[in-house]
């Protein structure tokens, strides 16, 4: 753990050096600041005013939109860069990093110069360059002999119907931001666009060639292209070439500034706005750390500069389920295509986040793909195992299939914009689980083909669209001080509409429960989303929820009311009649573990490696199953675990028995001959809880 992040942790039992502007330094970078001495340095990113609007550049020509919008955005950093350097030149502070992409610095500077940098005319924030650390994929099986079992991961969503027809990603470049790729790999590595304009390391650890210590990002390019050499097809696009940023070091973590980095190298990958050598499609197969069920916008910016530019975005929805509201930011914000993941069975896997959108309590995860048990590329380590492969699960490699996917559908429509990339995927997902849209499994399963239809009736034809809410219904605490609502525009995005909205009394009241609402919302030619906010105004009463209406109607320029035009805002009570439940959540605060907090009592569902006791039995969930696995050549069951607890996490693997521990190896492991038969499944419980994991055949 980071000396920064034991500070945040304690921040609460330290005093701060000094008063800094409430709004202009960020509450992480306060807690940080408090926690500090004056002698030690900390890690900012410091954001100037008046950014440039992005909505602004609206060039039917893509190119010229790029060359445009590339040199404005460099136009204006400039000022905010050489004037924030001229202050940092004379102190101890490292070299600034040039945003452009977000008209800001990064730099380590002196604690006691954060109130310098905030006060400065024209900054308008300073914040904590965080560190991200790297989603921990759930390993299954590992191997090097290949496999010849079709996938059913590349069947389940329809690919070989568009390879059939002459499409497989072939003149599309895609991109991943991750840990980095593995050349080695035949799968992947004769796939690699080349050159100095196609891999990028922000950190300076591997600036030339392409590199993974990891893994995790193999795996991902695997699912995006790969091909063949393992005897089945395992890629979605294994005709589109890819270039990678490794925003995470060797040691599986990132700092806010290399993201930034990352996506504005994606934006120009040769530095000359005059060619066009960014990528069609980005896969994010990552999110930022304590962001469950909160919206935070740090990558907002980033993500519409990319999608103004022509370029999709896509991101893995979390590994933070089962529970409802578990959404995690940046895939939360109403720009990002979410990916939750499914099993071979269609169900969304337990792991899999849910909604609504933390952001504007819209429907989440998007879409869903596979992602439990998904074939794919593992390090070849130097290439001494060139056919090394793996099963894998977790969103992290459902994101992938919908960013392959657009690569398959963006060979062929070379044209298409990505809102109609987006409008295709998800108008033509395979409903799952009740009838419309839901926050299990979005709008549902990934259906290339279904997809590839929906172009050929809607692409090419410029249309104003449909304008609709995000979500049917929407939720919002009491106390929360306003919901932010998104209306998008689908099934086209040509001209400017616009489209008034308005709130009804249902059982709450305006100007008792919230505040009425009305307006106009603007969508300028080529923008799909906008949002709107609605005041919600709390009281001390104990009552149950409360609802209101939220109405659409009147577009304009031609665009059409979509579905759903009408939305439902449920008011979520926070007052308790009960004085001993201080949070309402039916559980006293005598046997109750933290009695501010609804989400945390006796029953709550844990989130793992939080930090956090949600279900109060005195220990944060951190079992992971490494492996498990069945031999029917003598009906043997292999089971790997490792907790934070270490020894003293007493893991046993229900309905079999105790676990053994491993000093050595640092893990739990148990083997049972004579198992009765494949399980399908099992349960390794401790005295921090149980996590379940599919068991491999072998």
């Amino acid at each position: 753990m980071s000396n920064i992040r034991k500070c945040l942790l304690a921040f609460g039992l330290f005093v701060p050096l000094f008063e800094t502007q409430a709004g202009v330094v960020s509450p992480e970078l306060q807690a940080a600041l408090s926690a500090s001495a004056p002698g030690d340095f900390v890690n900012v990113i410091v954001k100037c005013e008046d950014p440039v609007d992005v909505t602004a550049f609206r060039d039917a020509d893509l190119d010229a939109r790029r060359q445009s919008l590339i040199h404005a955005l460099q136009q204006r950093a400039s000022a905010c860069t050489h004037s924030l350097g001229n202050v940092l030149a004379s102190t101890p502070a490292s070299p600034p990093i040039t945003l452009w992409i977000i008209n800001a610095i990064a730099s380590r500077v002196p604690v006691t110069m954060v109130e310098a940098l905030a006060t400065r005319p024209g900054v308008e924030s300073v914040s904590l360059d965080t560190e991200v650390v790297l989603p921990q994929p759930l390993l299954s099986a590992t191997t090097s002999n290949g496999s010849s079992i079709p996938e059913w991961n590349i069947d389940a969503i329809r690919a070989p119907e568009l390879w059939a027809l002459g499409y497989d990603g072939a003149g599309v470049v895609v991109a991943t931001m991750d840990t980095g790729v593995d050349p080695n790999h035949p799968d992947i590595g004769s796939k690699w666009r080349g050159g100095a304009n196609s891999w990028y390391d922000p950190n300076g650890e591997h600036p030339v060639m392409p590199h993974d210590s990891n893994g995790h990002g193999t795996a991902s390019m695997g699912i995006l292209v790969g091909g063949g050499s393992s005897g089945s097809a395992i890629g979605v696009a294994p005709g589109a070439q890819w270039i990678a940023v490794k925003i995470f070091r060797d040691n599986d973590q990132a700092q806010l500034s290399r993201i930034h980095q990352g996506f504005q190298w994606l934006l120009d990958p040769d530095g000359d706005p005059a060619t066009d050598d960014a990528p069609g499609v980005v896969n994010n197969s990552w999110y930022l750390d304590e962001t469950v069920d909160s919206c935070n916008t740090e990558l907002t910016a980033d993500i519409a500069i990319l999608k103004a530019l022509g370029i999709a975005v896509v991101f893995a929805a979390g590994n933070t389920g089962p529970g409802p509201s578990t959404s995690v930011s940046p895939s939360n914000d109403p720009q990002s295509v979410a990916v939750g993941a499914v099993d071979a069975y269609d169900n969304v896997a337990s792991f899999s986040a849910r909604g609504p959108s933390a952001c504007d309590g819209g429907t989440y995860p998007r879409v869903t793909a596979p992602g439990v048990g998904v074939w794919t590329t593992d390090l070849t380590l130097g290439g001494i195992f060139p056919y090394s492969y793996i099963s894998v699960s977790g969103t992290s490699f459902s994101a992938p299939h919908v960013s392959g996917g657009m690569a398959l559908l963006k060979s062929a429509f070379g044209q298409a914009s990505v809102s109609e990339l987006e409008s295709a995927v998800q108008a033509s997902a395979l409903d799952l689980g009740e009838t419309g849209p839901d926050n299990d499994s979005g709008f549902g399963l990934l259906e290339l083909f279904g997809a590839y239809t929906w172009l050929v009736e809607n692409a090419g034809s410029p249309s104003p669209g449909g304008v609709q809410f995000s979500s049917a219904s929407y939720s919002v605490d009491e106390n929360a001080g306003d919901i932010m609502v998104t209306a998008t525009r689908s099934g086209g995005d040509a001209g400017d509409v616009t489209v008034d909205y308005a709130t009804a009394d249902g059982t709450a009241l305006a100007g008792e429960d919230y505040q009425d609402s009305a307006g106009t919302l603007t969508f300028l030619d080529g923008e799909t989303s906008r949002t709107f906010t609605v005041p919600i105004l709390d009281d001390e009463i104990a009552e149950s929820d409360e609802d209101l209406t939220l109405t659409l109607a009147n577009p304009t320029g031609g665009a059409t009311l979509g579905n759903p035009s009408v939305s439902n805002v449920t008011i979520l009570d926070n007052d308790s009649s009960d004085p001993s439940d201080a949070d309402g959540d039916g559980v006293s605060f005598e046997i109750d573990c933290n009695d501010n907090d609804p989400s945390i009592h006796p029953g709550a569902i844990e989130i793992k490696h939080d930090g956090i006791d949600q279900d109060c039995n005195g220990f944060d969930l951190t079992i992971d199953i490494l492996a498990a696995q069945y031999g029917s050549k003598g009906d043997k069951l292999t089971v790997g675990a490792s907790s934070d607890l270490g020894s003293s996490a007493s893991l046993q693997v229900e309905a079999y028995g105790a676990m053994k521990w491993n000093k050595r190896g640092g893990t739990w492991t148990f083997s049972e001959r004579r198992a009765g038969g494949n399980p399908g499944t099992i349960t390794v419980t401790g005295i921090e809880g149980s996590e379940s994991a599919t068991v491999a055949a072998q």
